[in-house]
């Protein structure tokens, strides 16, 4: 069973330093940690300092320009020398039995690569899942983002099903479009306990475990210290948004129009349905590479 040392936390911290020490507190200390500092300036710069000296466990990465959440996680990833990571914010605060709830899940579905103890907020994944799905996409770069409904669209597209999500409140999907999806809903469960299912969700209904951190708030409000606007990020310039991308590299479809049992339509965690436009990038293919070695001795190249 995977012991606390054998798994890296992985933090993104950004102008948040007293979220951060907070975040840092709440982890034991047996834990390796990295923390990715995405060019904080000024008094926030000095607070995230401060957090570095009070906990010299934790290795800390300066970058010299801000990267965007997702690159700073494969990096992440790429600096760690444990075979897990969890990926997260400096927003997260961790519950004590948080290692617990984690090797509790693992213990019952050994097969497991991806656990989400809180959604996309907190997410321990295996290294063989970067050979098997590739890097975090980094072309979804700036604010407002949607680099968590990509990664579960291409799990979809692995697994041939949707084993987590719903029809959320916030959007007013009409009768006849819930109607069109009612047998793929209906077998949620049965996909969520599929022995060929890599992926777990803590916030999934089918899931007897606790939520972690499910009070931390995460995410780009105005008052998180995030430096975002109404606009966006605030360094994005002219580039495009996270979400601007997303609908270049998949195309909403409506499966009252385009049948769900096509291999090429995809059902999304939200109940949105999306067909693939662009093809991933491998960011790191050397790296990957390594990790095909290491776990199911291959070559990808």
């Amino acid at each position: 069973m995977v012991k606390k040392s054998e798994i890296t936390i992985v933090i993104v911290s950004y102008y948040r330093g007293e979220r951060l020490k907070r975040c840092l507190d709440s982890i034991n200390k047996l834990t390796p940690i990295i923390v990715w500092d995405n060019n904080t300036t000024g008094e926030e710069l000095d607070k995230v300092k401060s957090a570095e000296q009070t906990h010299p466990h934790s290795q800390f990465i300066y970058s010299k320009e801000n990267v965007g959440l997702v690159k700073a996680w494969n990096q992440g990833i790429i600096q760690s020398k444990t075979d897990w990571v969890l990926l997260t914010c400096d927003d997260m605060i961790f519950d004590e039995d948080w290692f617990d709830v984690f090797t509790s899940i693992l213990e019952e579905k050994p097969q497991l690569e991806q656990i989400h103890l809180n959604s996309f907020n907190c997410v321990a994944l295996h290294k063989k899942t970067i050979v098997r799905m590739g890097w975090w996409d980094e072309r979804y770069r700036y604010y407002p983002s949607m680099e968590d409904d990509d990664w579960y669209l291409r799990t979809v597209e692995i697994l041939k099903y949707s084993p987590y999500g719903g029809f959320p409140n916030h959007i007013p999907f009409p009768k006849e479009y819930k109607e069109s999806l009612k047998e793929e809903m209906d077998l949620k469960e049965v996909y969520f306990n599929r022995e060929d299912n890599f992926t777990y969700f803590c916030n999934s209904n089918f899931s007897p475990y606790k939520i972690i951190g499910k009070s931390t708030t995460t995410g780009g409000e105005d008052d998180a210290g995030s430096r975002n606007n109404e606009g966006g990020s605030m360094d994005r310039g002219n580039n495009i948004t996270g979400v601007e991308f997303h609908y270049q590299k998949w195309k909403l479809v409506d499966p009252r129009l385009e049948s769900i049992k096509k291999d090429s339509i995809l059902l999304g965690k939200d109940g949105r349905c999306w067909k693939r436009i662009q093809h991933d990038l491998d960011f790191y293919p050397e790296i990957r590479n390594k990790y095909a070695k290491k776990y199911f001795n291959i070559n990808l190249y």
